[in-house]
């Protein structure tokens, strides 16, 4: 059997990258070409109830579903004023987006009432205004305002959008802006869907508001935002999301000297330089093993789930194809039993 050895986890770097906008080219967001790769490898189409992404300094666990809607990606914008975006979408004519950010404002205050709320909603306005002065969309009106929910410790001011979309064969739409000052930052919910099915979107969009009252009235803690980045890690790791999750899993990882690595899982193709986005294998193999040893106050284990981490990262980045092929980790992905596959491969031959 190979002896575990101590990486250098000061040579590992995982890059943050500016926005990095996936092209969605159906309605889940992802190539037909790759959905075959995507079920090879056992990633689900339909999101799960798991973290998306996490705001370490808002302490907000996105979630991997939004009132039924599916995590797609997360932005975060050049000017720091901007902040971030977090996309969800259905298979059908759903979408939805969160934005967090400040305005450049140094002091928010919390509540819907608060100075600046009103400039968040006239800028979801705006933004369609303009998409109207570039005739993607016609006859926007304001359909009216109300404040959601009507009772509650944090409440979201709201307004509703009506336009067609499309020159022929135009498609009525509704536009929902939901905004609110939370923790010194503005929260701004969008949620489009067509007109003919303002039915099924009332009770999508309640459920999103009380998801987002729910994260807001969570407060985790450090070990539950550490857990929640490394499964935001492995869900989407060259997302800005995941980029964002594997510095944080590294930083912890830094600090516990005893965990143990075997380095040669991770191979790269003959002849070849190490893969764009590797370093993310190494993060995700590390997200694995804490999600083990943080829970149970443990100096060291968890090196199988380790294993599946990586192979689950990197099964998720060939479905987009953000990584080159690596022929092992194609061959031990159709291994039944990955435990069985990861004790064969600690031993020399």
């Amino acid at each position: 059997m190979t002896g575990p050895m101590r990486f250098n986890l000061c040579a590992v770097r995982v890059y943050l990258a500016g926005p990095c906008l996936y092209d969605v080219r159906n309605d889940t967001g992802v190539s037909m070409k790759r959905m075959g790769l995507m079920l090879v490898w056992g990633i689900a189409l339909v999101a799960g109830a798991g973290p998306a992404f996490v705001d370490d300094a808002l302490g907000w666990i996105f979630p991997q579903e939004l009132g039924g809607l599916a995590y797609t990606m997360a932005e975060k914008y050049d000017d720091p004023s901007l902040g971030y975006c977090v996309f969800y979408r259905s298979s059908t004519n759903f979408a939805a987006e969160v934005s967090v950010y400040t305005l450049g404002r140094d002091s928010i205050p919390d509540g819907c009432k608060g100075e600046g709320v009103d400039m968040v909603l006239q800028s979801a306005e705006g933004a369609l205004a303009l998409r109207q002065k570039q005739e993607q969309i016609s006859g926007l009106k304001k359909r009216g305002t109300a404040v959601v929910p009507r009772q509650g410790d944090i409440q979201f001011a709201s307004a509703v959008f009506q336009y067609l979309e499309g020159a022929t064969n135009g498609v009525q739409k509704i536009t929902s802006a939901y905004a609110t000052g939370f923790r010194n930052t503005f929260i701004k919910l969008e949620f489009t869907f067509d007109l003919v099915d303002g039915a099924a979107a009332r009770p999508m969009a309640d459920q999103m508001v009380a998801q987002l009252i729910g994260m807001a009235k969570a407060r985790p803690d450090e070990q539950a935002l550490l857990m929640a980045s490394c499964a935001a890690l492995l869900h989407d790791p060259d997302g800005y999301g995941g980029r964002t999750a594997a510095q944080r899993v590294m930083a912890k990882a830094q600090t516990m000297e005893t965990l143990n690595i075997y380095t040669h899982l991770f191979v790269w193709p003959d002849g070849y330089r190490k893969p764009k986005n590797a370093d993310l294998l190494v993060a995700a193999y590390f997200a694995g093993m804490l999600q083990v040893v943080v829970p149970q106050q443990l100096e060291t284990g968890g090196e199988f789930e380790g294993f599946l981490g990586m192979l689950q990262a990197y099964g998720a980045m060939r479905a987009k194809d953000q990584i080159d092929a690596i022929p092992e980790y194609d061959e031990w992905a159709k291994a039944p039993d990955k435990k069985a596959l990861f004790n064969q491969l600690l031993v020399v031959q």
